[in-house]
């Protein structure tokens, strides 16, 4: 699509071009204001015909000027959109980082809970042991008060 659209404006530059090239010894009335704006400045160059200051210009100025302001308007037009789409980016940018570096924080929290969880596995399984130790400490001295007792 873009190569249609560069294709399509190198085409209508050139014939833009063309019709100034061809029209060089031609003329253009241009209507500019109502004349009873202002009063008539025919020394400038203006004359009043039917209610308006026209003005006489050479086609192909009329023609490049309009091609080249059209130039420039849609570069500023382009510009304008590509500068907020650059904005766009930057911004989705920071918040991937954001993305990223929470991403890395919560890793990290994880293999830092993974650790707790497992002392804590560790010092439960120890406190089962001792806890069975001393059962079997218990049953040993209940068995000594039954044989005191009997004796």
């Amino acid at each position: 699509m873009r190569r249609v659209f560069l294709v399509l404006s190198a085409i209508i530059l050139i014939f833009g071009l063309y019709i100034a090239f061809m029209n060089t010894g031609n003329s253009i009335a241009v209507n500019v204001l109502y004349s009873n704006l202002l009063d008539a400045q025919t020394s400038a160059g203006w004359v009043e015909e039917g209610g308006f200051f026209v003005k006489q210009f050479n086609l192909a100025i009329y023609t490049l000027a309009f091609l080249f302001g059209g130039i420039f308007v849609g570069g500023g037009i382009v510009y304008m959109f590509w500068h907020a789409a650059k904005d766009k980016l930057k911004a989705y940018q920071r918040e991937l980082e954001k993305t990223s570096i929470s991403g890395t924080n919560n890793a990290s929290r994880v293999e830092v809970l993974e650790a707790k969880i497992k002392t804590l596995e560790k010092a439960f399984n120890t406190v089962i042991d001792e806890r069975t130790q001393l059962e079997v400490q218990i049953k040993t001295l209940n068995a000594e008060l039954d044989n005191l007792n009997k004796g």
